[in-house]
């Protein structure tokens, strides 16, 4: 089993482009699904490093997210 504790998410030095902990890459501009369904679609308009919560917070037209929570298709 992978340790869980190597999983880390990462953010480019323009923050146009982050992976999450499990290796999908996103980037600005790109549509998006959230694990929650009935969110349906949305389009990421910009990254934000939380250092404080070792975490990228994903803006997108719909609102924010957690870059682990939103699903490549």
């Amino acid at each position: 089993m992978e340790n869980i504790s190597k999983r880390q998410n990462f953010i480019s030095v323009d923050n146009n482009t982050a992976i999450n902990s499990y290796g999908n890459i996103f980037t600005v501009g790109e549509v998006v699904r959230h694990e929650d369904k009935e969110a349906g679609f949305a389009t990421i308009l910009s990254f934000e490093p939380r250092i404080d919560e070792n975490e990228i917070t994903v803006h997108t037209n719909k609102g924010f997210a957690h870059i682990d929570f939103l699903v490549k298709f």
